[in-house]
């Protein structure tokens, strides 16, 4: 009785070293690329620099052969900008657009906070890397789809900063679909059914990279976020329709889903150290469901709750890897308390793009 119990806890210990090792170890070898944007001069006008910052990190040859990866420097204000394409997202809508399918999660692990994601549309064009540095507000980097810019498949976008066509990239920090600012606050979203929304007294329509970005600039915390988003209504496809969530965690660990319902905002907090979201509804829907009607969620949740969310960004990354589909297009994992990035992108999982943010 004795050796059978000690082999079993010899056999337990195999077991989680297995897990483990095979847990990262795919990760184990990965290039890992240091990258930084670039500095600009002070010489030249806020939109010039922003534009002459852009550097090239990955060509349109590579695999998948549909864009490269680009980082941008932004900096000054540009909320008339942003107010003028929020304007016509409203009058043009987007309902023949491809759209987003992703997968979330975000974890506390003792004085550490991650947040991962991909995101699911391969027709992305090339994905611009976005530090933008607004004039009030705080600092942030984001990640964009050069085709919501404008920008065609497979055009090197160095060729265009210099474009009389050039000038749209000053969007990309409104088409910021997930990002960290400096006070450790990330906001992403993801798709989901499309419910319809009504206009109401006092409330702005906007876009749902808008309101990423709003987040972003304007607050330090999950409290001001929830604050800042009760004071709009969201929409996406027309200005009467809405597809997606919104995932936001803080440096605190504390993280919240948000949804709009009934033309009000649901929030759905975390009573674990972790949360997970991909393309179901969660408002009102217990956990066992999610995890019988998407095995993305239910891979993720389980990772998690086997490690009890203590991972690295190695593990959350494989994690990311582990639910991948046909369609992703970035994956990336977020330290919001060290202001680590750590992204791959076009499933070229062997090669580790790194930013130390601000």
């Amino acid at each position: 009785m004795e050796y059978r119990k000690i082999s079993l806890l010899k056999y337990c210990s195999l077991t989680v070293f297995l897990f483990l090792l095979f847990s990262t170890s795919s990760f184990a070898q990965e290039e890992i690329i240091e990258l930084k944007f670039k500095k600009t001069s002070d010489e030249d006008s806020c939109a010039s620099k922003s534009l002459q910052s852009l550097i090239r990190v990955r060509r349109i040859s590579e695999q998948y052969a549909t864009g490269g990866l680009y980082l941008m420097t932004q900096c000054g204000d540009y909320e008339d900008l942003f107010q003028k394409e929020n304007q016509k997202a409203i009058d043009n809508p987007m309902i023949n657009e491809s759209w987003r399918y992703c997968s979330i999660f975000s974890t506390k692990i003792e004085d550490s906070v991650l947040m991962g994601r991909n995101w699911d549309n391969q027709n992305v064009g090339s994905i611009i890397v976005t530090l933008y540095k607004p004039q009030t507000g705080h600092s942030s980097i984001s990640f964009s789809r050069a085709i919501d810019m404008g920008f065609p498949l497979n055009v090197d976008l160095e060729n265009m900063k210099s474009d009389s066509k050039g000038s749209k990239l000053l969007l990309a920090p409104f088409y910021a679909y997930d990002g960290l600012n400096d006070r450790g606050v990330c906001a992403c979203v993801t798709g989901i059914d499309q419910v319809k929304i009504n206009s109401v007294k006092g409330k702005d329509l906007l876009f749902i990279s808008f309101l990423v970005r709003k987040i972003l600039d304007q607050t330090k915390s999950i409290d001001e976020a929830v604050n800042l988003v009760e004071r709009y209504v969201p929409f996406d496809l027309d200005k009467n329709s809405l597809d997606c969530h919104f995932y936001i965690a803080d440096s605190s660990g504390k993280s919240v889903i948000l949804e709009y319902r009934d033309n009000e905002w649901q929030k759905i907090y975390s009573e674990k150290p972790w949360q997970v979201m991909t393309n179901n509804v969660i408002y009102d829907v217990p956990d066992t469901k999610l995890r019988e009607e998407c095995s993305r969620y239910k891979s993720i949740s389980e990772t998690l709750e086997r490690t009890n969310g203590k991972i690295d960004w190695r593990t959350g990354m494989q994690m990311l890897r582990d639910v991948s589909q046909k369609g992703t297009t970035w994956s990336v994992v977020y330290s919001l308390t060290s202001k680590d990035i750590y992204f791959s992108v076009y499933q070229t999982w062997g090669k580790i793009y790194h930013l130390q943010g601000f």
